[in-house]
């Protein structure tokens, strides 16, 4: 059996001189980012085995951050989901929610927010400084079609990380009354006002009081606003 080559780029599990590693909350996928995060293997295969493993270790770090925006995007969208209605006012016919479970939510969508902005940006931040890719932003390279240089390519690459960070800490948190509110206003619109039936961007229907879900906030639209870099 012939050994791997020398150039392949390594994937290291375990890093215990790293002192910032974060092991991911979520589950997630390296090559759900390989479109902004990774270099052509063309261009990967000129670059010192050194370099190699950095760019492996901050594609990671790129998903880790990605997984976590994705993660606090899908909270936001459970907001109604989480009003959990109390059982003792359905003989009066008032409908309450229990704020305590509401309340729980919300901690839960803060600490989300909290570990993409103070934990997982500041990791890849740390594996980008140290990608070693300073004396080789002039060469030249072929990415999503148009040539650029690794620089180019770097600056697109933080072009979308920040991007992600920036929707985090654009993120309010949901209050109580108002998602309640927000809620009811959307379950009691008459059924007159809304006779065309809501679809998501799959094209499936989408149950009365739930968001049609914005394909730009789950990552779609970075791809976009990079091709046009």
């Amino acid at each position: 059996m012939s050994s791997p080559s020398r150039y392949a780029p390594l994937r290291r599990t375990s890093s215990t001189s790293d002192a910032l590693f974060l092991a991911p909350p979520h589950s997630h996928d390296p090559s759900h980012v390989s479109h902004v995060a990774a270099l052509p293997a063309s261009m990967l295969l000129q670059l010192p085995e050194t370099v190699q493993e950095q760019l492996w270790d901050l594609q990671e770090s790129t998903s880790i951050v990605y997984a976590s925006y994705i993660r606090l995007q899908e909270l936001l969208d459970e907001r109604f989901d989480r009003l959990v209605e109390m059982p003792f006012g359905r003989k009066t016919g008032t409908v309450n929610y229990s704020e305590g479970a509401f309340f729980n939510y919300v901690n839960h969508l803060d600490a989300e927010r909290r570990y993409l902005v103070e934990d997982a940006h500041p990791d890849w931040k740390h594996k980008a400084s140290r990608a070693g890719l300073q004396q080789y932003g002039n060469l030249l390279l072929t990415f999503r079609g148009k040539e650029m240089t690794v620089a180019d390519w770097f600056t697109q690459l933080q072009t979308a990380e920040a991007f992600w960070i920036q929707a985090a800490k654009e993120t309010e948190l949901p209050d109580f009354e108002s998602t309640i509110l927000e809620y009811q206003s959307q379950t009691t619109t008459p059924s007159s006002e809304c006779s065309d039936e809501a679809h998501d961007f799959s094209g499936a229907a989408v149950p009365a009081g739930r968001e049609v879900v914005n394909s730009e906030r789950l990552g779609l639209g970075i791809s976009k606003a990079l091709g046009e870099i």
